[in-house]
């Protein structure tokens, strides 16, 4: 006779649910790198010729020595690129970007950022920042509007758009100041001088400082504005617009406007919605950690969902592994 212990644990193996390997997504057009270093490059990016969905999103692959990491580049602008998103809601690069200095040993020469013409914008989640004792900075080629701030020596606080907690007590005009910057802005350029402080007058020649940064990853990874001036770069989060056009694939949903679109995969699907064919429709039966049919179900994948049915397979073995039970008891 088999004992009762082991036919319920036969029978409990034989319907728990087949687990399967989900292959990897193709985010790259075919025969494209689809990583630089440890960077993902999704198209519309692309590494190469014919990889990227037009020039502005082509993107270099370098190595400074043949020891160092490979490094992103964004090839028409040339800046770093520390992370691409395509996700829907968050479609975004996070790349370098130059810290302007005045009066500052040891600095090389300033570098400005001239993204016009090009998809590329900066983002609101960034910020504009000057440090320095009596620094009045102030954004170029954004003409007719005035943006920057001033940041005094002492007494005198002469207070920029802030917010409350840490980011007050860092840069609320002593010595550093912040301020938003202009919607989609694609030129980063900046002047420094004396902000002209009627009480203070020291600091005329000190190191001054201003950039735009994540403003996030500021508060999260400075822990004192004066660190900055001995950086050369600091992270900067672009939005990209793109016009997806009117033939949409299976599995794409398209949310757009004249300018821009803004594709995603359906529930369901998954990849690349900016790839031909790039969002596909993924096993559900086979990837959710939880028993999506129970019972003598089993669990059928249908394009963007499942559904439940009866399993011949599981009932037919039911059926004989109960006869046979009944058997041995019968015989005992």
């Amino acid at each position: 006779m088999i004992p009762r212990s082991v036919s319920l644990i036969f029978l409990l193996l034989f319907l728990v649910p087949e687990t399967a390997t989900v292959s990897a997504l193709i985010m790259a057009k075919p025969n494209c790198k689809d990583t630089c270093g440890n960077i993902s490059i999704p198209f519309p990016f692309g590494i190469g010729t014919g990889c990227s969905m037009n020039d502005w999103f082509s993107v270099d692959c370098n190595k400074t020595t043949a020891d160092s990491p490979s490094r992103a580049f964004l090839s028409r602008i040339n800046i770093e690129v520390l992370e691409i998103s395509i996700r829907y809601g968050n479609r975004m690069v996070r790349v370098n970007s130059p810290i302007i200095s005045s009066g500052c040993a040891g600095r090389g020469a300033n570098i400005s950022i001239d993204m016009t013409g090009s998809p590329f914008a900066f983002s609101s989640s960034n910020i504009f920042i000057a440090r320095g004792c009596n620094n009045r900075a102030l954004l170029n080629r954004i003409e007719p509007e005035i943006v920057g701030c001033a940041s005094t020596c002492g007494a005198n606080n002469l207070t920029s758009s802030s917010t409350e907690g840490k980011e007050n007590s860092y840069c609320s005009g002593n010595n550093c100041c912040q301020t938003t910057i202009p919607s989609s802005l694609q030129v980063f350029s900046a002047s420094l001088g004396n902000a002209e402080d009627p009480i203070n007058d020291q600091g005329r020649n000190q190191c001054k400082v201003a950039f735009i940064v994540e403003e996030e990853w500021f508060w999260n990874n400075i822990s004192s504005p004066e660190a900055v001036q001995y950086m050369q770069y600091v992270p900067v989060i672009l939005d990209w617009f793109l016009y997806y056009g009117t033939d949409i694939p299976e599995g794409v949903t398209l949310y757009s406007d004249a300018k821009n679109s803004d594709p995603m995969c359906n529930l369901g699907y998954e990849g690349n919605p900016y790839l031909p064919d790039g969002c596909t429709d993924f096993d559900q039966c086979k990837i959710q950690k939880v028993n999506l049919c129970s019972g003598m179900t089993k669990c059928v994948n249908v394009p963007g969902w499942y559904k439940c049915e009866l399993d011949k397979a599981k009932i037919t073995f039911l059926s004989k592994f109960l006869s046979l039970n009944s058997f041995f008891l019968r015989n005992l």
